[in-house]
């Protein structure tokens, strides 16, 4: 049987392309290897959302070159949106590669390998996109599980490709969502977290239109308590006084929003055409937290976008500081491919860039650590996943309903199974506890 070796990079909408990989070539014979020096076929998932990813992917398949010359037949593919985003450039560039595959024509993988087309390239720039709906998904978890209900955006914003990657915005039929979810629940998974680029948009362009809360009340009448629902990622914009009240009261839907804010600073937020300003995005958090106190609030921020200065980044440390985050994932500014922000003249250092970037991860690790330690002395409900664990030392970790990492000691734990866990230490990425007794 050929052997593939699958290098996944980016967000959970690649992890899950990749699972639709997985399933698309399982169909078609394929085993899988972690070692790429025996692999028949090896394919990178890519993302082009921030110049590091993609300066990764261009490294790696750099290094493909000598086994390409050893290996007789081996075949070498880029799929994702660094494929669709270059297209032909990439086969230009690599000249050892075999074929390149946009996120919306992962479908077309096994037949270019049927066919043995060498140097192909599979409509990486079609102006069409659709959901890979024939190709079935090989999940790598058995208790949580991605779910795509939308893709692509209509906003624009003048740093992200996602438009030009993935397209714009367009919604899967809730009928198509719920039947999914359904067949999960079957299966026994326990957690699924609903993808989307904007994923609180969901639904407008659907004939009849169908609001994203009232999506989130059908999978709740479905699942009930038996399931974890989690969602991400939502353009703050679209938080509501509907979407706030969904968080607090329906059984399923977990009190954790992961809302990119990018910046603090109201000139940064025009220039990125965010489409809100700073109180409006406090408005939208104060609201969250009067329905579901509980809840908790990651973000994204990117520090250095063109014309930023030191007055504009001290607003994102003050925001911050006012949010108090419990987590972020905070980036330096890098052009993209086809933007506006990258044809603006005023761009920054990467010294300066580098510089705000350590302050704020300095202050992220701060105020994390702060909202962890609020977690001592309480038990949580935990849902037991290996896959959280880390070390060797651990014996158990899973995820509270704020998504929260717990490591925890105890006896009699199934992975999947949800327990109670007294909480002992914090630190600023996950909690520890002892076990009281499973549920």
């Amino acid at each position: 049987m050929p052997k593939l070796k699958l290098i996944t990079y980016g967000c959970q909408a690649n992890d899950l392309d990749s699972e639709r990989i997985t399933g698309l070539l399982l169909r078609e014979g394929y085993t899988f290897t972690d070692r790429e020096e025996e692999a028949d076929l090896i394919l990178l998932n890519t993302c082009a959302i921030r110049e590091k990813a993609e300066h990764k992917v261009y490294s790696r398949l750099g290094s493909f070159q000598a086994l390409k010359r050893q290996r007789t037949g081996l075949k070498i593919g880029i799929c994702g949106c660094v494929a669709q985003q270059e297209g032909q450039a990439l086969l230009n560039r690599f000249p050892y590669l075999d074929f390149v595959v946009g996120p919306g024509q992962l479908t077309a993988i096994p037949p270019l390998l049927q066919a043995g087309v060498t140097r192909g390239l599979a409509t990486a720039r079609a102006a069409g996109y659709s959901y890979p709906v024939n190709a079935p998904v090989q999940r790598r978890s058995s208790i949580r599980a991605w779910v795509s209900i939308m893709e692509g955006c209509d906003r624009f914003c003048t740093f992200c490709v996602v438009p030009f990657t993935r397209g714009r915005e367009r919604s899967r039929p809730s009928q198509d969502i719920i039947e999914e979810i359904r067949g999960l629940k079957r299966q026994g998974y326990r957690e699924v977290t609903l993808l989307g680029q904007t994923v609180n948009s969901y639904g407008r362009k659907l004939t009849p239109p169908i609001t994203f809360v009232e999506l989130l009340r059908r999978i709740d009448q479905l699942v009930g308590d038996r399931m974890r629902i989690r969602f991400t990622s939502p353009h703050p914009s679209d938080v509501t006084h509907e979407l706030a009240t969904a968080i607090a009261e329906l059984p399923s839907l977990c009190e954790q929003i992961h809302l990119p804010v990018q910046s603090g600073s109201d000139r940064i937020l025009h220039r990125m055409k965010r489409g809100y300003d700073r109180e409006e995005f406090l408005e939208k958090v104060a609201l969250l937290r009067a329905k579901a106190p509980e809840i908790a609030i990651t973000t994204d921020i990117i520090v250095g976008f063109p014309g930023e200065t030191e007055e504009d980044f001290q607003t994102t440390l003050d925001l911050m500081q006012e949010v108090l985050f419990d987590g972020a994932f905070i980036f330096k500014y890098s052009p993209r491919s086809r933007t506006e922000a990258e044809r603006m003249p005023d761009q920054l250092s990467e010294e300066v860039k580098g510089r705000w970037l350590e302050q704020a991860l300095a202050l992220l690790n701060r105020l994390s650590l702060e909202r962890n330690r609020a977690y001592l002395g309480r038990t949580v409900e935990v849902l037991v996943n290996r896959e959280d664990a880390k070390g060797d030392a651990i014996r158990h970790a899973g995820r509270t309903r704020q998504n929260k990492i717990v490591h925890f000691t105890g006896e009699g734990v199934e992975d999947g199974g949800v327990v109670a866990v007294a909480i002992t230490e914090a630190t600023p990425l996950y909690l520890q506890g002892e076990l009281v007794c499973p549920q």
